[in-house]
């Protein structure tokens, strides 16, 4: 017997998805942005500022900055619909779970990410699962909360 999928299955997921989601931001550090500052400029042998003194870059010349990119997102907090059984009892595989699409800038976003903000909680990332069929049309992702 031959399974044959529906042409439409990315389709019908993402509709699915845009009902139920909920918006959730990955925030990834941004690297390399060079300093503006009057006076400050770049020292080609240190890699550093020719201003040690800089207010703006603290004399490191490069300036980090974190961005956030908003995805919506099936989310399901206390990743309890999904126990994990046992000899010892359940554990509770991390605290909530994200599933949202598969594209190219979401799947290096979701690799480099520092934290994602779900709901008004920051969350770190434990696990990473690609799923779908024939092709791959999600991004499942286990989110531990952060703490402090």
């Amino acid at each position: 017997m031959t399974i044959t999928w529906p042409s439409n299955t990315t389709t019908v997921i993402d509709e699915i998805r845009d009902a139920i989601g909920r918006e959730v931001t990955i925030y990834t550090t941004v690297s390399g942005l060079p300093c503006t500052a009057s006076g400050c400029g770049l020292d080609p042998v240190t890699d550093l500022s020719i201003n040690s003194f800089c207010t703006t870059c603290s004399g490191f010349y490069w300036i980090n900055t974190v961005s956030g990119l908003a995805v919506t997102a099936h989310v399901r907090m206390r990743n309890v619909d999904i126990p994990v059984w046992t000899v010892g009892g359940f554990i509770v595989d991390g605290d909530a779970q994200i599933q949202i699409k598969h594209t190219i800038t979401i799947m290096n976003a979701v690799d480099n990410v520092d934290y994602f903000l779900v709901d008004g909680k920051e969350f770190l990332k434990k696990k990473l699962s690609l799923r779908g069929v024939p092709t791959v049309n999600r991004i499942v992702v286990t989110l531990e909360e952060k703490e402090g």
